[in-house]
């Protein structure tokens, strides 16, 4: 493994990935970010999260932590409401840029799409469908399928930090609010779309976390505790 040390790493991502006070606040610029983390019942030490667990073991710094509870990858409203909206998608300029705002990062994590999996706001999308074009459409705030909007944000990502390694992280099984068989077919495609844009991934399907033992790491059916954010981390580890 290639050396991360002093390295700034920012992530783009929703529950997950929150921690209260490492996550942006409303500071009348940004909108309030819904935190899902600290939480008795799952974790209450940021230094047991995924991520920490990373910039800990790597010596690296956390540049951005650009995480929102409840948000998907695209958009389909044409206003904010609640945790969704124009400016709250992963896809969005607004949230791409703010991942800059402690320094250009080296290493960007992507990890979303739990969320549109879930609430189901538009269709997943085919592939095929999509446009092989390596120039984001950066006036987009609203797309048709979920696969549109995630090629929108690997190819913005890309437009604003043209030097930083990215790595998009994929959903994992859950107990709820989806099925196995949907996490299958979403992953399937999502990791066809990192492929057509040549996107390391990691396909957390393979962390060790599976649907006959997600209730160990799962409380909430759906949110890690500190064990299962060891083996998110190490999954992750293993893709750098």
């Amino acid at each position: 493994m290639k050396s991360y040390k002093n390295k700034i790493i920012s992530i783009l991502g929703d529950s997950i990935s929150t921690f209260a006070g490492y996550i942006p606040t409303a500071d009348g610029k940004n909108r309030h970010h819904a935190k899902r983390y600290p939480q008795d019942d799952l974790l209450t030490d940021v230094n047991e999260t995924w991520w920490m667990r990373i910039l800990n073991g790597l010596e690296a710094r956390l540049g951005v932590n650009e995480s929102w509870a409840g948000s998907t990858v695209g958009n389909v409203l044409d206003e904010h409401k609640e945790n969704e909206g124009p400016d709250a998608a992963l896809a969005s300029v607004t949230r791409i840029t703010n991942l800059g705002s402690n320094g250009p990062p080296d290493l960007i994590f992507f990890f979303g799409g739990t969320n549109d999996i879930w609430k189901k706001r538009c269709p997943l999308g085919e592939p095929l469908s999509l446009s092989r074009s390596n120039k984001p459409n950066l006036a987009a705030t609203k797309w048709g399928t979920t696969l549109e909007a995630y090629r929108e944000a690997i190819l913005r990502l890309r437009h604003f930090y043209p030097a930083a390694e990215l790595i998009s992280i994929l959903p994992g099984y859950v107990l709820a609010p989806y099925t196995k068989a949907e996490l299958d077919e979403a992953s399937d495609k999502l990791i066809e779309v990192c492929n057509i844009f040549g996107v390391k991934y990691v396909d957390l399907r393979e962390d060790g976390i599976t649907p006959e033992n997600a209730c160990k790491y799962l409380p909430d059916k759906l949110h890690p505790n500190a064990a299962g954010m060891a083996l998110i981390s190490n999954c992750v580890l293993k893709a750098l």
